[in-house]
């Protein structure tokens, strides 16, 4: 048997090198770190227990307790969630939790008829929205970046809703102004 020579190692060689060559540039591609993603909004929805119990309620006041002790329990474990680190468990929870108040407060409008129980009922959905704000910033500070943007659009609803509720509570006594009317008596006088 002939033993190689320089020439012979050098093209054994030759094919090894390229291969590690091309080798060493996907490592290197693979090294490269993209910025983190924001995580996809959660899906808003009610699900058909859920719905099934509210169409079965037998008037407002008990489908509106109904939707608060539904989204009390969404937020519960969308707290839980958070506490154990299943950032998107939690969302898919308060996506739920949205869709209960988004829901309960169409309901009322659609079928209020602007009397002393509908705004008790509509105080009654500001002042959870309240209580519930503060826990859903706190959970908005225990969760990282990426998730932090869904929390913090669904506290920019929880006002929103509140504020539809309370003008909801004061709609046949408080007159809305018009900015865009020249006779606004806001304006002060100049004599």
């Amino acid at each position: 048997m002939k033993r190689p020579t320089f020439f012979q190692k050098r093209l054994l060689l030759l094919p090894a090198l390229v291969c590690a060559a091309s080798l060493s540039s996907v490592a290197h591609v693979q090294d490269l770190v993209l910025p983190p993603q924001p995580a996809p909004p959660p899906i808003v929805y009610i699900p058909e227990d859920a719905r099934t119990g509210l169409l079965s309620a037998r008037d407002n006041k008990a489908r509106t307790r109904l939707s608060l002790e539904l989204a009390e329990a969404r937020l519960v474990r969308a707290e839980e969630q958070t506490n154990l680190k299943q950032f998107n468990a939690a969302a898919a929870e308060l996506g739920v939790y949205q869709a209960l108040f988004e829901d309960a407060l169409e309901h009322l409008h659609r079928t209020s008829d602007g009397g002393s129980r509908a705004r008790d009922l509509f105080k009654r959905l500001e002042q959870t929205l309240h209580k519930h704000a503060a826990r859903i910033e706190a959970m908005r500070r225990t969760t990282p970046g990426e998730f932090s943007g869904n929390i913090r659009t669904l506290l920019k609803l929880v006002r929103d809703l509140r504020t539809e509720a309370l003008e909801a509570f004061y709609s046949d006594t408080v007159l809305s102004q018009n900015r865009s009317d020249p006779t606004n008596s806001s304006k002060p006088d100049s004599t």
